[in-house]
């Protein structure tokens, strides 16, 4: 992802030339999953998380963000009765890179500054970065590297953000910003869990420990080769709510005089 930060920073100075259609922000709020791990949303579970962003505003109706984001998702079995048995959990920490446009019900933006309000929704494309991980005797264990289901996933994905808020123009140049937003995925291993369970005798050491983990719970495991362990139909998701503070920058850069 040091190649987004990077993107991101020169996008922001090769286009300061243009600084009247431009605002800057910082972003603060929480996030959250749902997946095999999370068959509804557990609150419990809930994350910070924060982004920075740069929008160009097109038109009083239409403008362009590009965002970094970074948070922590997490799930657990032990959240919902009826997946206890199963035992399963996982942590990642997730950067993400987004794209989107955004579109405002009402006339807002440089060119109508006596606009105060307005809501807005956006869609775009996004890239992000995760790492599945989980805790067992102590240690932290990378659950992607153990293969727990013995197939091999990449820890990059993509995604399509998209959501809804309102903004709050409450001086000429500054606006405090409210959205709730959503990311479809295109992995279902954002939380290790997606397809069947391997033979434990085809792992060997805290692997296949990990790969059935009922034991813990009953004793011994309870899932036979080829039982189904996650939802392979179904993808996972996951989604923030975030409060964004925006600067508008200046419609000209002044210059000294010599």
């Amino acid at each position: 992802m040091k190649k987004y930060i990077i993107y991101f920073s020169l996008l922001i100075i090769s286009n300061i030339v243009f600084a009247q259609k431009w605002d800057v922000g910082i972003s603060a709020g929480i996030a959250n999953y749902w997946g095999d791990l999370a068959p509804s949303i557990a609150f419990n579970e809930t994350k910070p998380a924060a982004s920075i962003l740069a929008r160009y505003n097109i038109s009083t109706s239409f403008a362009w963000v590009n965002q970094f984001s970074a948070f922590q998702l997490s799930g657990d079995d032990k959240n919902f009765s009826s997946n206890k048995i199963r035992n399963l959990n996982f942590t990642s920490n997730i950067t993400e890179y987004s794209s989107f446009i955004e579109f405002n019900f009402l006339k807002f933006g440089p060119f109508k500054r006596d606009a105060k309000f307005t809501g807005f929704t956006y869609l775009g494309f996004a890239g992000f970065s995760f790492n599945p991980q989980t805790k067992f005797d102590g240690k932290t264990y990378d659950l992607a590297d153990l293969q727990t289901e013995g197939v091999s996933y990449s820890k990059f994905s993509f995604a399509i953000p998209f959501g809804i808020g309102i903004k709050w123009l409450f001086t000429h140049n500054k606006c405090l910003e409210a959205n709730v937003g959503f990311r479809r995925t295109y992995t279902d291993y954002l939380d290790d869990v997606s397809g069947k369970y391997i033979d434990p005798t085809s792992k060997t050491g805290v692997g296949g420990l990990l790969a059935d983990r009922s034991w813990e719970v009953a004793g011994e495991p309870q899932f036979k080769t080829g039982y189904q362990r996650g939802e392979p139909g179904y993808n996972d998701w996951y989604m923030q709510a975030m409060l964004t503070l925006s600067i508008r920058l200046p419609s000209k850069i002044k210059c000294a005089k010599f």
